[in-house]
């Protein structure tokens, strides 16, 4: 089921806001030149919170241990990984996320 995130007039292309979904917590990243997109809001590399992570459009960058993902979730900078995505949709000025069936991604 989707629930809204926040309004769309708060996202920016370039950059990515952090989001509370059903408790559970995400990033919603807007790679410039793409479509917003909602990815888990930890790191799979040791669960540290994404929402203090840089940002330059294309690469997310965890702060705690520089890990790096692209603009699809994957990892590239650390071990070989992916972000958990989450269904996004825009409708009547809202930002609307689907955590039905998604678990986020961690390393063992």
């Amino acid at each position: 089921m989707f629930t809204k995130a926040c309004d769309e007039s708060e996202l920016r292309e370039g950059k990515y806001e952090v989001v509370a979904v059903n408790r559970t917590l995400m990033l919603v990243v807007w790679p410039s030149g793409g479509r917003p997109r909602a990815f888990q809001g930890m790191c799979p590399h040791a669960r540290e919170p994404l929402a203090d992570a840089r940002f330059d459009g294309r690469t997310l960058t965890c702060a705690h241990h520089d890990w790096e993902f692209d603009s699809d979730g994957g990892c590239i900078k650390g071990k070989r990984c992916t972000l958990a995505e989450y269904p996004l949709k825009i409708e009547n000025g809202e930002v609307l996320i689907d955590t039905d069936g998604v678990s986020a991604n961690y390393l063992s």
